[in-house]
């Protein structure tokens, strides 16, 4: 029997938005300004190099804002830090398709795109309110494979359904030698979402109750989480 390969995660930070601390934690701490940096997350064993999320579609002074970008946080020059290209980038699973974490996607166009068929569906016709949470212009230029449900992409790598923040969200647990890791996109926007009791979800949400059977689906797992916003993440170079 083959052994399960090991893998290094490495976050990449790609810019920060300054939000509502309400927009990361429903209904806390309404008008305190945080600074979230956006994350991508490198997934390697050495041999074959996986991108959880592609990060923020390019800042242009209109969208998104407050939305910055500073000099090396395009993700280009955050995989250089690493040693990888986009080429050498075989698989991207998303977590899901919103604007903060789909906005690369055609800088790896000889890459298999993983998403829920379920996010797929839901960002052709979303709720109107949360339209701006999709860039059209840019998601439907790649091509995706649907996954439906829990799946396991490669010895390692595997992806539970995880809805609730969007409705095909989904979280990518990975085998390392410090155990599994989950990374949760914005099921989990901050550590301290999870850190609470009750825990608290996101402020941008389609089911409250999907939303938590997944909360309890990611505590089930035992899988040590990496939240999709947290600058906590960036005080280890790297996980595993």
């Amino acid at each position: 029997m083959k052994a399960i390969p090991s893998y290094k995660i490495f976050p990449l930070r790609l810019g920060t938005i300054t939000r509502d601390n309400s927009n990361m934690m429903y209904m806390r701490d309404n008008g305190k300004k945080i600074d979230c940096p956006l994350i991508a997350w490198l997934v390697t064993d050495g041999k074959i190099n996986i991108l959880v999320d592609t990060g923020g579609t390019a800042p242009d002074g209109k969208r998104y804002l407050p939305y910055e970008r500073s000099s090396g946080e395009d993700l280009e020059s955050q995989l250089c830090l690493h040693g990888v290209k986009p080429s050498d980038v075989s698989i991207v699973i998303m977590t899901h398709l919103h604007w903060d974490h789909a906005g690369n996607n055609l800088l790896f166009p000889q890459a298999r795109f993983f998403v829920q068929k379920k996010e797929l569906q839901y960002a052709v016709c979303p709720l109107k309110i949360q339209e701006s949470a999709y860039d059209y212009d840019l998601i439907f230029k790649t091509k995706y494979i649907g996954i439906e449900g829990d799946n396991c992409l490669l010895p390692g790598i595997s992806v539970i359904n995880t809805p609730g923040h969007s409705p095909g969200s989904q979280s990518i647990i990975v085998n390392t030698k410090d155990g599994d890791y989950i990374i949760v996109g914005d099921l989990i926007g901050l550590y301290a979402c999870y850190e609470a009791d009750p825990m608290i979800v996101n402020g941008l949400h389609t089911n409250l109750f999907e939303y938590y059977d997944s909360l309890n689906r990611v505590k089930a797992s035992n899988a040590k989480i990496l939240p999709g916003h947290d600058p906590k993440v960036f005080e280890k170079k790297v996980y595993g």
